[in-house]
């Protein structure tokens, strides 16, 4: 017992000797204000002669992504200072640029610019000179700014869309995919159509000719092809894409036609063409987007589906519906 006891006692000498460190550096200078008054005491004002180099010189401070925004431009500073060994930056510029890869921020730069400069004589004034007096009169006072803000976006992109629409009523889906995000998008899409308009034909085997009209079918489209973004805003880009169209079409009800004897019957229809059409995007947050569409089939080959001992010769295929144009609305998953 005594032994368990010893050994139990270690393990817990043990555990409470584990250590966590945790190093934060916080660096702070060139502090302007000075709240002596609240203490009752008013200081000289102290005046100081600068040595400007007639060169003008740059660093860039890659930013550690973990730090608060507003600290960065303050440690793009400090690392001006430290490597251009001077006290002061007389008219500085800063740049930013920042690093977007697949939706998310991976790097910030910012370089900075300016005329190094070093204090090389103090003084302590009663009174200050006229010249210091009449420039800070003046209306006009210089800021710090930030010039210029460049997005540089990389990296895959993927991105499914669920859309509906209305005259014809269908829906859809749609997943492309992109290696580079300003780089061309591969896309695939289906649709499912109810009730989106009627056909008609003529038909003959051997000598009868007969004629099918106002025939209602249901239908389903595959496209495959590519497109194209061009961003607007940070939340709103549009595309425009074109590509291959494939469209099968079930009639509702077998047609057999006019003549019974022609032992055929027609079940549905195939069309083949191309697709061309424009979206607009506009993000909603994160990587969720409404997307309006509109877009045209473009019918090159059709034909009719026919089962029976006999086939017919088809001609004159005619679609009255409104298949052409296609309006819908729907959301955007990008990951």
């Amino acid at each position: 017992m005594k032994k368990i006891i010893i050994i139990l006692a270690g393990v817990m000498s043990l555990a409470s000797c584990s250590i966590k460190r945790e190093i934060k550096k916080d660096t702070k200078a060139h502090d302007p204000e000075i709240s002596a008054p609240t203490f009752g005491m008013v200081i000289k004002p102290i005046a100081a002669d600068l040595k400007v180099e007639s060169v003008k010189q740059s660093v860039t401070y890659t930013a550690d992504l973990k730090l608060p925004l507003s600290e960065l431009k303050n440690n793009a500073m400090e690392l001006f200072l430290t490597t251009h060994k001077c006290d002061y930056i007389v008219d500085p510029i800063f740049s930013r640029v920042s690093t977007i890869e697949n939706s998310q921020l991976t790097e910030i730069k910012i370089t900075i610019s300016g005329f190094p400069a070093t204090y090389t004589k103090f003084y302590q004034l009663d009174s200050l000179p006229k010249s210091v007096l009449q420039y800070t009169a003046l209306p006009v006072k210089r800021v710090e700014y930030t010039n210029s803000i460049v997005s540089e976006i990389k990296g895959k992109s993927f991105g499914m869309e669920f859309f509906a629409g209305v005259q014809p009523m269908f829906f859809g889906a749609q997943v492309d995919y992109a290696k580079n995000i300003d780089g061309m998008h591969y896309y695939a899409s289906f649709e499912q159509y109810a009730d989106p308009g009627t056909i008609s034909f003529d038909y003959i085997v051997g000598t009868p000719k007969g004629e099918v009209k106002d025939k209602t079918f249901d239908q389903s489209t595959f496209s495959i092809g590519v497109f194209k973004e061009k961003t607007f805003s940070p939340r709103f880009k549009i595309r425009g894409f074109g590509g291959l169209n494939y469209s099968s079409i079930t009639f509702i009800g077998k047609e057999t036609g006019s003549n019974t004897q022609l032992k055929t019957s027609f079940t549905g229809a195939s069309s083949f063409g191309l697709r061309v059409g424009s979206a607009a995007d506009y993000q909603l947050f994160g990587g969720i987007s409404l997307v309006g569409r509109v877009y045209a089939n473009l019918d090159l080959s059709n034909s009719i589906d026919q089962d029976g001992i006999n086939t017919a010769e088809v001609s004159n295929i005619t679609f009255k519906d409104d298949r052409l144009l296609n309006i819908s609305l729907g959301l955007r998953f990008n990951f």
